[in-house]
């Protein structure tokens, strides 16, 4: 019965890790921290496909971050505007 018990609680354990490291990887920035790329923010919050985003497309705290990159006060942001400004930071 101890074996049974112990083999159970095992493999809970090891289902707990497993779908830890798979949300981690499934994460926009890959678990690791930083921004992530202009490619994960248009698949995840893209809805027109246009290419860029807008306020409109976006959650508040994430507009909050990316509405620094819109240089030009388009109200969108894109891929060249995204990639221009550096995480703060880095050099």
């Amino acid at each position: 019965m101890l074996k049974s018990l112990t083999a159970v609680l095992a493999a809970a354990l090891l289902t707990v890790v497993a779908s830890s490291v798979t949300a981690a990887d499934d994460h926009p920035r890959g678990g690791r921290g930083g921004r992530p790329s202009f490619d994960t923010l248009l698949d995840a919050f893209d809805g027109d496909d246009s290419g860029d985003l807008t306020e409109s497309e976006v959650p508040f705290p994430v507009w909050r971050r990316l509405s620094h990159a819109g240089a030009d006060g388009d109200g969108l942001v894109t891929h060249e505007e995204f990639e221009s400004v550096q995480e703060p930071g880095r050099r």
